[in-house]
């Protein structure tokens, strides 16, 4: 079977689904090549405008009156080039412990 013609059985695929939508396991995947990559040629044009991105946001920054479509199209420029920054998240967890009464145990912990 040509790559046509798989491209072609798979466009047109759909995929056995449980009563809630999802699809059931051993199914073939929806989107088989996965997530494409992002062009290296629209990364390189995006950071050709780095400093000026960077100098159009300072501007802003101190200027009075701010242009909100300037400062939108810097930012996107810089993510394009370089990435949203990280995120960190930080999560308090609290642990308590259960104790759990087994007659057949006869009063013998285990696991201690």
């Amino acid at each position: 079977m040509t790559d046509d013609a798989k491209d072609c059985s798979l466009a047109t695929y759909e995929p056995k689904r449980d009563a809630l939508g999802r699809i059931l396991p051993g199914q073939p995947a929806m989107n088989p090549k996965g997530r494409r990559p992002q062009s290296h040629r629209a990364r390189a044009l995006a950071r050709r405008y780095t400093t000026a991105a960077l100098e159009t946001l300072a501007k802003e920054m101190s200027s009075a009156s701010r242009s909100t479509d300037r400062i939108a199209a810097a930012s996107e420029l810089l993510n394009r080039g370089w990435g949203r920054p990280a995120q960190q998240m930080t999560a308090e967890v609290e642990t308590k412990s259960v104790v759990i009464n087994l007659p057949w145990l006869n009063g013998r912990n285990v696991g201690r």
